[in-house]
C-alpha cells in the first residue's frame, strides 16, 4: 500500500471503466518513485466502498546512479530481453461489492485507457484486442504488462511497423516475472529472452551496451533513432528486479550537461499524454524529478516549454488533419498525389513534410 496523504503524491480519481461502463471507481494512484509507482488503491465501485490494492509498472533503473557507483540485485538466474519504446498497457482485475471480477486497462498513471482530445490509447489498443483477441482470455489473478509500440505511438525510436504489442512481464502478488515464466499453452504475444546467463559482470554490461551501439542509427539533426533503444535485465530471484541498459549514446541525450537533453524532455512530454488530457509545464516538471534534480529542471524551463508547445502543436494539427481526411475519404496508402494535393490546397504547403508525416503515422500500411 501507499500514503495517500500527500496530494502531491497521488492521483484522486472517480472515473467510469470504458470496458465495463456500468462500473464507476473512486480511489487513489500512487505517483511517488519506486517500487508502488502507478498503483492503485481503489476505494469505491458503484458508490459502494469496496477497498482493493492494484499493482502497476513500477519504472526500471540502472546498475549504477551518476556518479559511476555499481550495484547489481542479487539472482539465482539472469534473463536479457529487448527493452521496447511505447507505452505501457496494463491489464488487470479488480471486484465489485458482490465480488463479481471485471477485466479492464490502464496506462501507468491513469486508471483506465481513455480518449483526450490529443490521443486515443483507448482506440489503439481495442485494434490490440482485435489482433489479439486471445489478450482478452488471460487468467485471472496476475496483472499483465504490455507494451504499445509503433510508428502510431512513436516514443523516441522510429519504428518500421504501424502499430504492434507485446507482453513485456507480468506481476502476481507483486512479484515481477519475464514473460518466459507463462505457462507454454498461454499464446500471446510476447517478447522471448534474447540470453539466458547465470552470471554477470560491469564488463559484460558494457558489453552488452557496445552491442547496443552497433545497432542503433542516430540522426541527430532531426532527433530520429532507429534500432533498439536498449536491454532489460532480469535479475531472477523470488520474482525478478528488472535493470535497464541503454547504449551510451542514449545515456549522452538523458544524463549530459547543466541542462536536461532534448530527448529526455521530448520522450517525457510524448509520455505524459498517456496520463494527462492537456499536460501542462508543472505536470512535466513533476514527471521529470522523478529522475532529475530541481536545480537541472529549473535550468531546463524554457527547453521545456518550447518541446510541450511544440508537441502539444503537433497533436492539434493531427487532430485537424485526421478529421479532413477522414471527411474527404482519402487514401494516402492508395492516392498519395491526390491526398496531398488536397492539403496543399488547404493547408500552408510549408507544412506538407510534417502533413505527410503526421498522416502516415496514423494511417495502417496496405
Amino acid at each position: 500500500m501507499f500514503d495517500i496523504s500527500n496530494p502531491k503524491q497521488v492521483i484522486e480519481f472517480n472515473e467510469a471503466d470504458p470496458y465495463n461502463p456500468q462500473n464507476t471507481l473512486r480511489g487513489y494512484i500512487n505517483r511517488r518513485q519506486g517500487a508502488l509507482y502507478g498503483s492503485l488503491i481503489i476505494t469505491h465501485v458503484n458508490k459502494e466502498p469496496c477497498s482493493q490494492f492494484i499493482y502497476s509498472a513500477p519504472k526500471q533503473h540502472y546498475p549504477f546512479d551518476k556518479n559511476k557507483n555499481w550495484e547489481f540485485p542479487e539472482f539465482d538466474d539472469i534473463e536479457l530481453y529487448e527493452k521496447l519504446d511505447g507505452t505501457c498497457i496494463i491489464r488487470y482485475n479488480y471486484k465489485d461489492s458482490d465480488n463479481n471480477i471485471f477485466t479492464t486497462y490502464k496506462t501507468r498513471l491513469r486508471p483506465f485507457l481513455g480518449k483526450s482530445q490529443y490521443g486515443n490509447f483507448f482506440s489503439l489498443w481495442n485494434e490490440m484486442l482485435d489482433t489479439y483477441p486471445q489478450i482478452k482470455n488471460l487468467p485471472d489473478g496476475f496483472n499483465y504488462v504490455f507494451e504499445l509500440y509503433g510508428k502510431r505511438n512513436k516514443i523516441l525510436i522510429d519504428y518500421d511497423i504501424p502499430l504492434n504489442t507485446k507482453l513485456i512481464f507480468f506481476i502476481d502478488n507483486g512479484y515481477i516475472f519475464p514473460p518466459s515464466e507463462l505457462p507454454p499453452q498461454i499464446d500471446i504475444p510476447k517478447l522471448n529472452p534474447i540470453l539466458s546467463t547465470d552470471n554477470i559482470t560491469k564488463e559484460s554490461y558494457l558489453q552488452f551496451q557496445q552491442d547496443l551501439q552497433t545497432i542503433l542509427d542516430i540522426d541527430e539533426e532531426n532527433h530520429i533513432l532507429k534500432g533498439m533503444e536498449g536491454y532489460v535485465i532480469y535479475f531472477l530471484k523470488e520474482g525478478a528486479t528488472q535493470i535497464k541498459c541503454k547504449p551510451e549514446a542514449v545515456l549522452k541525450y538523458h544524463w549530459s550537461g547543466d541542462a536536461i537533453p532534448y530527448e529526455s524532455i521530448y520522450t517525457t512530454v510524448i509520455n505524459s499524454f498517456e496520463n494527462f488530457d492537456s499536460p501542462t509545464v508543472d505536470d512535466i516538471n513533476q514527471l521529470l524529478a522523478e529522475e532529475y534534480l530541481e536545480d537541472k529542471i529549473s535550468k531546463s524551463y524554457n527547453r521545456i516549454q518550447k518541446i510541450l508547445d511544440r508537441v502539444t502543436f503537433e497533436k492539434k494539427l493531427q487532430t485537424k488533419l485526421l478529421i479532413d481526411y477522414k471527411e474527404q475519404n482519402l487514401d494516402i496508402n492508395k492516392d498519395k498525389r491526390t491526398c496531398m494535393r488536397w492539403f496543399a490546397e488547404h493547408y500552408p504547403k510549408s507544412q506538407s513534410r510534417r502533413i505527410f508525416r503526421l498522416i502516415k503515422q496514423y494511417e495502417k500500411e496496405e
